[in-house]
């Protein structure tokens, strides 16, 4: 298992601290009447994981955006089914721009529980006890009083005899001890009867000492550990090391020198092979380079047939165009020659000409008949005018 690292932050030390800055911020007014109906933390609420981790994460959420409030930042509070990817992302974000120095992945934040989860409510907590002008100042313990050492009169004689008097005045003094145990029997129950001497009943909740069993139990482990910084482990793992070294070296070299010697007759067989190769396919090498080249020219002989070809095709396709208009060019003709109804039509034309002649004729007639009329009537009355002149005349 890896080492501890003992300076990152510690959940199960963080939480008391955590709890007791929320008391003195009031939130088990504040907070938790209003937003989770009550339900108060303990010292281990966050350090560890919970059995529903749901409604841990909502608890966390939910204290998250209490003080956010209580640090003048806006953050919306968000719903117990709300997904808890967005909710991450969205506390992600409030904490960037409450600029708070948390490095941690969002799936540290997701847990609902841990040093991430700690860390954050600590700083948010600081901040809302600075935002109310609230300092904790730190403890004023009383002096000691008591001296150092004992008194000592160093120009006072210490012979042998005192030392055995006082060690043998000691040992009278515990057999008074054990001497004045033996009392009656009413002394005894006199005893018994007093608080100190009674029989202890504990008035713990079992439930509440196991979590506080649980939350301090991961701190009473001790872990005895090297230091790497004394020179002495760093000599003596170097002298382990070089020791290592030496034991592996002489087999790893004889291991390297057989690869290497392996490889170098390897590499001689290949050049020998080689060789033997290049010399006996001589002939078929050359023979192979000159048909490569007759290849070539064969390659190019076609490459220009082809576009000779394409040229041909290419004027093939648009005599064959201009075919086609010519084909339907006298096609239009030929049914046009072949066609009798225009021929029907100028027939048709022209016997409604002689039909118009024939009228106009039988108008003219009927016009010249009346102009006819009209002059013999005219010249009637001319000849009556002329006849009545000349009578009167005569008279």
């Amino acid at each position: 298992t890896a080492p501890m690292d003992l300076d990152a932050p510690n959940p199960f030390v963080l939480m008391p601290n955590i709890l007791d800055k929320l008391k003195i911020l009031g939130y088990e007014e504040a907070f938790a009447r209003e937003w989770v109906d009550g339900e108060l933390l303990h010292t281990a609420y966050f350090s560890t994981p919970h059995p529903k981790p749901n409604e841990q994460f909502f608890y966390f959420v939910s204290v998250f955006s209490w003080l956010m409030k209580e640090n003048r930042f806006t953050f919306q509070r968000p719903d117990r089914f709300d997904d808890p990817n967005t909710t991450v992302a969205n506390v992600m974000d409030a904490l960037r721009r409450a600029r708070l120095p948390i490095d941690y992945p969002p799936a540290k934040v997701k847990a609902g529980h841990g040093e991430a989860v700690c860390m954050i409510l600590d700083l948010l907590c600081d901040g809302a006890m600075e935002t109310r002008g609230i300092k904790l100042k730190q403890p004023v313990y009383p002096p000691d009083n008591y001296p150092e050492e004992a008194p000592v009169d160093e120009d006072e004689e210490v012979s042998p005899d005192a030392i055995v008097d006082t060690v043998e005045g000691s040992n009278d003094d515990d057999d008074d001890v054990y001497v004045g145990a033996k009392t009656s029997k009413g002394d005894k129950t006199a005893k018994d009867a007093l608080p100190e001497n009674r029989i202890m009943e504990s008035t713990t909740d079992p439930n509440q000492w196991m979590t506080e069993v649980e939350s301090v139990a991961p701190m009473l482990k001790m872990r005895i550990e090297a230091d790497n910084k004394e020179w002495r482990t760093h000599l003596e793992t170097t002298k382990e090391l070089q020791d290592n070294i030496n034991k592996r070296t002489g087999p790893t070299k004889e291991s390297l020198d057989k690869l290497s010697k392996g490889i170098g007759e390897a590499v001689d067989r290949i050049g020998t092979r080689e060789s033997h190769l290049n010399s006996t396919y001589k002939d078929r090498v050359a023979e192979y380079h000159e048909m490569q080249e007759k290849l070539m020219e064969v390659s190019k002989l076609y490459e220009d047939g082809n576009s000779a070809i394409t040229e041909l095709t290419d004027q093939l396709t648009t005599i064959t165009d201009q075919l086609e208009n010519i084909k339907s060019d006298m096609d239009s003709r030929g049914d046009s020659m072949t066609d009798t109804g225009p021929l029907v039509k100028l027939k048709k034309a022209m016997e409604k000409i002689r039909k118009d002649i024939t009228g106009m004729d039988i108008r003219i007639g009927t016009v010249s008949h009346n102009l006819l009329h009209i002059k013999l009537a005219h010249e009637h009355s001319k000849d009556t005018d002329r006849d009545a002149t000349k009578d009167d005349d005569d008279d």
